[in-house]
C-alpha cells in the first residue's frame, strides 16, 4: 500500500528503483559478509533453508507431502547432533514451525472456518503468555515449537487439500514413510535386539529409536493406518497392508508398552462398531481375552490394576509404574500454587515442578532430570491452566463430531470409512494422553495425529460446502 501512494508521486519510479538498488547492494553485502565468515556447514544450512523456505511457499500441497514423510524418516535419525545442542530432529521442527506460522497468518481468512479455530485461538494465545513466563528461553522455543507445530499443520491441511486425491495421497504417503521405519523395527527383532535392552523387567525392542515409547506409539500409530488400508482396499492391496500389520503388530507386542498395546485394543474396538462389523468385534475381543487367558507377561504387565482396589497406600503410590503416585502428588502441589498460577498456569517447564515432590522420594542425589507427569492432559494443566486445556480438549471433541459427520453424509466410501478411521483413532489419543505423555509431548505422533484430523477436516468443509449447494442447510447447522 505505502509502495503504491509513493509511485503516484512525482518522479517516483526513479527513486524507487534507486531504492531497490540500494537495498539489493545492502543484502548482498549482509549475505556476502556472513558467507565470509561463518563456518561452511552453517552457510550450507542457510542455503537450504532459504530454498526450502520459497519452494514451501510456492508449493505448499507439495511441500507438506515432503514435511511429513521427511519428519517420519528424520526422527530414526536421533543419533545426529548439532551444534549448541539443537539436533537434526529441533531444526526441522522449529523450522517447519515457523513456516507454518507464516503461511497460517497469511491464509488466516480460509483458516477461520476450520472447525475448531476459535478454540484452539485461545489456546494458542495461552500457550504464548506461557512460553514468556517459562524460566528457560531454550527450552520454551523447543515446547512452544512442540505444542503450536502439529495444530498449526492440520489447520494449513484443512485448506488446501481440497481434492480427494491429495487427501488420499497424504494418507498413503504417511503409511509408507511409516512402512520405512517399520523395516527398521522387523530387522532390529530379526537381529535379536529385543534380547539386548533390559527395561523393568522386561527385553524389550526399541527399534531404529532411542527412546522405547516413541518406538511403541509410532508403531501404534502406523498399525492403526494399515488396519484402515487393509479395511479399505481389496485383493492385493488388502494383503499387503495385512501382511504389514501382523508385522507391525508382533513388532508393537515386543515393546511391551501397556499404553501402545491398549490404544491399539481401543482403536479396534471403536473402528470395528463404526462399521457395524459386529461379527469382527466378537473375534477380536475373544482374541483379546485368549491372549491374557495364556499369555503370562501380558498378565504379568497388567496385574497392578489389581491395587486399584488396594487399600495400601504405598502399593496403590506404585500403580501403572507409580502413574497414580505421580498424578495425586503433582495435582497436590499445583492446588498450593497461587490462584493465578493454578488459572494460567507455572508457564512451559513448569509441570516438572510439580512431580519434583514425587521424584525427591527416590532421587539419592541431587536432581539430574525431569520427571515428566505421564499423564498429556496434567501436563498442559500444569504449564498452560484449565482454559487452555479445556480448550485443546474441544478441538479433540471436534474430532468426535466432525468424524461422526463426514462418516455419515460423506459420498466417497473412502472418505466415510476415514471418517469411522478417525473416530477411532481419536479416543486412541485420549485414552494414551490420559494414560501417559503421548500426543502432545512426542511430537512425531503428534504431527501425524493432527496431520490426519487435517485430512478429516478438509473433508468435512468440502461435504458441508456439497450440502449447502444442494439446499440442505439443516444438515449444515447440525455440524
Amino acid at each position: 500500500m505505502i509502495r503504491d501512494l509513493l509511485e503516484r508521486l512525482p518522479g517516483a519510479q526513479e527513486r524507487l528503483r534507486g531504492l531497490d538498488v540500494i537495498l539489493g547492494a545492502g543484502v548482498l553485502l549482509v549475505l556476502t559478509a556472513v558467507i565470509l565468515t561463518l563456518p561452511g556447514k552453517f552457510v550450507l544450512g542457510g542455503i537450504l533453508a532459504i530454498i526450502a523456505g520459497v519452494y514451501f511457499f510456492t508449493n505448499p500441497r507439495v511441500s507438506l507431502f515432503a514435511i511429513f514423510f521427511i519428519r517420519i524418516i528424520i526422527d530414526l535419525f536421533w543419533w545426529v547432533g548439532g551444534e549448541g545442542g539443537l539436533n537434526l530432529l529441533e531444526a526441522f521442527g522449529g523450522g517447519v514451525a515457523a513456516l507454518a506460522a507464516v503461511m497460517f497468518y497469511l491464509e488466516l481468512r480460509r483458516v477461520q472456518r476450520v472447525p475448531g479455530f476459535f478454540p484452539l485461538m485461545s489456546y494458542l494465545a495461552i500457550l504464548v503468555i506461557a512460553a514468556l513466563r517459562s524460566g528457560s528461553g531454550r527450552d520454551a522455543a523447543e515446547i512452544l515449537a512442540k505444542y503450536v507445530s502439529p495444530l498449526l499443520l492440520m489447520f494449513l491441511i484443512s485448506t488446501m487439500m481440497d481434492r480427494e486425491a491429495d487427501r488420499r495421497t497424504l494418507v498413503l504417503i504417511i503409511t509408507v514413510a511409516g512402512l520405512c521405519s517399520l523395516t527398521l523395527s522387523a530387522y532390529h527383532l530379526l537381529n535379536g535386539q529385543q534380547h539386548e535392552h533390559l527395561r523393568q523387567g522386561y527385553y524389550r525392542l526399541v527399534g531404529g529409536y532411542k527412546n522405547l515409547h516413541n518406538h511403541a506409539l509410532f508403531l501404534l500409530t502406523l498399525n492403526t493406518l494399515l488396519f484402515f488400508w487393509a479395511m479399505s482396499t481389496r485383493g492385493v492391496w488388502r494383503a499387503l497392508a495385512g501382511g504389514a500389520l501382523l508385522i507391525g503388530l508382533v513388532c508393537m507386542y515386543y515393546t511391551y508398552v501397556r499404553t501402545a498395546l491398549t490404544g491399539f485394543a481401543v482403536f479396534t474396538l471403536v473402528y470395528l462398531l463404526m462399521e457395524r462389523r459386529y461379527g469382527l468385534v466378537g473375534l477380536a475381543a475373544l482374541a483379546g481375552v485368549v491372549l491374557l487367558a495364556t499369555n503370562a507377561d501380558m498378565q504379568d504387565r497388567f496385574s497392578d490394576l489389581l491395587l486399584v482396589t488396594s487399600e495400601d497406600v504405598d502399593n496403590k503410590r506404585t500403580l501403572g509404574s507409580g502413574r497414580f503416585g505421580i498424578w495425586t502428588s503433582s495435582m497436590a502441589e499445583f492446588l498450593k500454587q497461587s490462584p493465578a498460577d493454578q488459572l494460567f498456569g507455572l508457564g512451559l517447564g513448569g509441570h516438572y515442578e510439580m512431580t519434583d515432590s514425587y521424584a525427591n522420594m527416590f532421587r539419592s542425589t541431587e536432581k539430574s532430570e525431569n520427571l515428566d507427569s505421564h499423564n498429556d492432559y496434567l501436563g498442559l494443566l500444569y504449564q498452560l491452566g484449565p482454559i487452555a486445556t479445556l480448550s485443546y480438549i474441544a478441538v479433540q471433541v471436534q474430532v468426535f463430531v466432525q468424524g461422526f459427520f463426514v462418516h455419515r453424509r460423506a459420498l466417497s466410501p473412502w472418505s466415510r470409512r476415514f471418517g469411522a478411521f478417525m473416530v477411532a483413532l481419536c479416543s486412541v489419543t485420549v485414552i494414551t494422553n490420559f494414560l501417559s505423555n503421548s500426543y502432545i509431548q512426542r511430537v512425531t505422533v503428534a504431527w501425524l495425529f493432527w496431520g490426519l484430523v487435517g485430512v478429516l477436516f478438509a473433508i468435512a468443509i468440502n461435504e458441508r460446502r456439497r450440502l449447502a449447494l444442494e439446499g440442505r442447510p439443516e444438515v449444515v447447522k447440525l455440524v
